[in-house]
């Protein structure tokens, strides 16, 4: 798909495998947005390391989304800011009711799921219980929570987890899905999450938004 130029400077600190990132990527694709991507490794000397980051970011993480100079921070506050600033499909509802149940399931993604099977969750686990026990964990945690998705989005999903029109939501799903594959968390139970993440795949702007997808992932599998 082709992006459409904005006239707005718009910059997003990423790295291919945040999930966090993948959410924002998504969003801006939606959008038909153009924006420079400022690829963060704190591993190598590529890219911006994180002594930069911390520079626009105190507490170190990506995504960061810079917009005419301002600064935002934390994935779901940065696509609800791309929602309301840009035109483009609508990724909010606007039933109520329909707009608290995408919010409702982006933020069990991101609230609920996402921070027991990051890195550094993980790394301490490791640290503490011994190796090997990091990966239980996430695997543990990410079938857990997406057990619980599934039953919240069998009693609202359509094409998508929310009727079917594509909402924030969706903008959660390929990433938490695409970890637990990653942690060997068995979602074959999932038949509704799996079913909306086939169709989220076929979009170009979602197909575009993965991990493998991006310059700086090298062609790895993620």
């Amino acid at each position: 798909f082709i992006r459409i130029m904005s006239k707005d400077e718009l910059v997003l600190y990423t790295i291919y495998r945040s999930s966090a990132a993948w959410r924002v990527r998504i969003a801006l694709n939606l959008k038909e947005l153009s924006y420079e991507s400022r690829v963060v490794e704190w591993k190598s000397e590529k890219g911006y390391n994180k002594s930069e980051l911390l520079k626009i970011n105190p507490a170190g993480r990506i995504p960061v989304f810079v917009h005419n100079g301002r600064v935002l921070t934390e994935s779901l506050a940065i696509v609800e800011y791309i929602e309301e600033t840009f035109p483009g499909p609508k990724l909010l509802p606007s039933d109520p009711f329909k707009r608290h149940q995408a919010r409702a399931i982006a933020l069990h993604i991101t609230a609920g799921i996402q921070p027991l099977q990051i890195g550094r969750t993980t790394e301490k686990v490791e640290e503490m219980a011994g190796e090997g026990k990091g990966a239980e964990w996430a695997a543990y945690w990410l079938h857990r929570g997406l057990a619980e998705l599934e039953e919240m989005v069998a009693k609202t999903a359509g094409k998508y987890a929310v009727g079917d029109d594509v909402t924030i939501a969706d903008i959660c799903i390929p990433s938490i899905l695409n970890n637990a594959r990653r942690w060997k968390a068995d979602i074959s139970a999932f038949p509704t999450l799996l079913k909306i993440d086939e169709n989220l795949d076929a979009i170009p702007e979602f197909a575009a938004a993965h991990a493998n997808k991006q310059p700086d992932s090298g062609g790895a599998s993620f």
